[in-house]
């Protein structure tokens, strides 16, 4: 049950919970409840490229038990278990999954995406750490009441930063944008939130940092410029070459923070 802590913040008590939904999806699977679990470190990247990285340098195998489309695969990083999921994208979408996945067992959550620059100094491949999220979509104010910006885990983004910095990945820090319409991010808004601090543009952080904050789990966020954002075009790059050497370098800073954890183990803990 949600504590009154939680109500407070959030105008009530939910209906149901993930921990509901877990027991749903253990009855649908025919599986005992201990058996819908994840690591406690999880990468949770909407790139399908990304994805296919992760799932090769960890050698890992898909969990039969997962009901969504976007997939979920169990593997290793160094000693220690990890899960990797192809998320689902939009606020909304990543808020369900990644609440879903706490229940499951997830403590620290590797949020790792393609994102539009709205700071014109950012070129495509380069990545931005984010410290926070302006939240511009309408999921975060369900978790806090007047909420306008949410901030990554302080301590595992610095984990993060370590590892980039000893894999000599070139990387800036920032906040993201986050808007549920990406074809309405109009001339205004753009001048507007990169005044506010924003680098980058993108459909999900500022909620996956509230629900991180909400549930007391730690989120750190990598995003990978793909496209250029500004007041006059949108310069698209999707495809160049810088990206899919950066998705390598970040995975491999993500996978060194995981590998070097003290230990960690594939298992639920209890979620407030």
């Amino acid at each position: 049950m949600e504590s009154p802590s939680h109500m407070r913040k959030s105008g009530g008590y939910a209906v149901f919970n993930p921990k509901d939904f877990r027991s749903y999806l253990a009855h649908q699977r025919g599986k005992l409840e201990t058996e819908i679990s994840v690591p406690e470190d999880v990468v949770f990247t909407y790139d399908s490229g990304m994805l296919r990285a992760a799932v090769a340098e960890t050698r890992a195998t898909q969990a039969d038990w997962y009901i969504y489309s976007g997939k979920l695969y169990l593997g290793k990083a160094g000693d220690n278990n990890v899960g990797i999921v192809h998320a689902m994208i939009g606020a909304p979408a990543a808020a369900m999954n990644l609440e879903e996945l706490i229940a499951y067992g997830a403590r620290r959550i590797f949020e790792l995406g393609l994102a539009g620059a709205i700071d014109t100094t950012c070129e495509p491949g380069d990545v931005v750490l984010l410290k926070g999220a302006l939240s511009d979509e309408g999921t975060s104010k369900h978790y806090y009441k007047g909420g306008t910006r949410f901030n990554s885990s302080s301590v595992l983004t610095k984990r993060l930063e370590d590892s980039l910095r000893v894999g000599k990945v070139e990387y800036s820090t920032g906040d993201a944008w986050t808007i549920d319409a990406p074809y309405r991010e109009t001339r205004e808004k753009v001048a507007r939130y990169r005044r506010m601090g924003a680098r980058v543009v993108n459909m999900e952080s500022s909620a996956v940092f509230a629900v991180a904050q909400y549930r007391g789990v730690q989120v750190a966020s990598a995003q990978i410029v793909s496209d250029v954002v500004s007041e006059r075009k949108w310069e698209p790059a999707f495809h160049h070459g810088a990206i899919g050497s950066r998705r390598q370098q970040v995975l491999a800073a993500v996978l060194r923070v995981i590998g070097n954890q003290s230990g960690n183990r594939t298992g639920q803990q209890r979620v407030s």
